[in-house]
């Protein structure tokens, strides 16, 4: 059997679909008679031998060129929703539109969360199958972990766009700061909107606690090392990758309360904590406990992150899920 990856995401390294890709393509090229390609969102490619199934990664990035691959073709095709393209189903107008037909004539929709596919029925009812493959990460050796410097170190890994609203950090960083506790937040990641990117960056220089940068992917596991929490301050893109990294380097994690964030604080052991904007005492709080961790307070947290992340998002039990899809669609 043939699947072809259908996504935008081949020569993005820094960012959160690139890195699902380049995982399922890792661990699915070892499984007997399977041969899985990544090709790019172009409709014009030629196929020879032509693939089984299309499988578009995101409605609006992938799903779009797999439905007319697959027209093209005489193939079916499968969705991987994201939640951008939740967010279109939500604002209507034609990208809602479009993302909505893109669903309703795949052979079947996946997504990472159980809440993508109530949203999807409460909206479509049966005119779609809906397939929850929860999103895997690796889980390293054991982390070092250090003791606190007496200020806490918060990453926010994301894009400068509006979308990913770094704003929002660098507020909560002035509320941690006007209250007395020592913080530093670095920003990373790179330059999406030209014109929000020089508001933030303008609004950080102004802080001696905020950084912004850049780092190579293969650098990211030593920045999560370096820092105490992870912040996700998207208003729509939750249950990131960058989250699950976070925690597999030992980090805890704060995020906005969105779909995907909300799925993964749910989960039975989670350490992911929901921001929760009204209780500015209790984000305080929790920032002032990091400072407190002992080391083997902070030993014993990473332990309880690394064991959530075996029992609900292990690599090989999301890849098992896909290839049963792929197999059951593709036939």
């Amino acid at each position: 059997m043939r699947i072809a990856l259908v996504t935008n995401a081949l020569e993005q390294p820094a960012r959160g679909n690139h890195t699902t890709v380049q995982r399922w393509l890792h661990h699915a090229r070892g499984t007997p008679g399977l041969t899985v390609d990544a090709v790019p969102s172009e409709v014009d490619q030629v196929f020879d031998p032509v693939p089984d199934l299309f499988h578009g990664y995101h409605a609006m990035h992938g799903g779009t060129a797999a439905r007319e691959l697959a027209r093209k073709w005489g193939r079916p095709y499968v969705v991987s929703l994201g939640g951008t393209d939740l967010y279109a189903l939500m604002r209507g107008g034609q990208e809602g539109d479009e993302v909505a037909d893109v669903l309703l004539h795949a052979a079947c929709v996946t997504g990472a969360f159980d809440s993508f596919g109530t949203n999807l029925r409460a909206r479509f009812r049966d005119r779609l199958r809906y397939v929850t493959v929860p999103r895997g990460c690796s889980v390293p050796p054991e982390p070092a972990a250090r003791p606190p410097n007496g200020i806490v170190q918060v990453l926010l890994a994301a894009g400068l766009q509006p979308d990913k609203d770094p704003l929002l950090a660098i507020e909560l960083a002035e509320e941690l700061d006007r209250r007395g506790v020592p913080v530093h937040l670095r920003i990373l990641g790179p330059e999406l909107d030209a014109a929000y990117a020089y508001r933030v960056r303008a609004r950080a220089e102004r802080l001696d606690f905020v950084t912004m940068g850049e780092v190579p992917f293969e650098g990211m596991p030593a920045e999560y090392e370096r820092a105490d929490v992870v912040w996700n301050t998207s208003f729509h893109e939750g249950g990131a990758n960058t989250l699950l990294e976070a925690i597999a380097c030992g980090c805890t994690v704060i995020v906005r309360d969105v779909p995907g964030n909300r799925d993964f604080a749910l989960e039975e052991g989670s350490p992911v904590r929901v921001l929760a904007r009204d209780d500015p005492d209790g984000f305080e709080a929790f920032h002032r406990s990091l400072l407190r961790e002992t080391f083997d307070e902070r030993r014993q947290r990473i332990e309880c992150g690394h064991a959530w992340l075996r029992r609900f998002h292990d690599p090989h039990e999301e890849v098992r899920l896909l290839v049963a899809l792929w197999q059951r669609e593709g036939k």
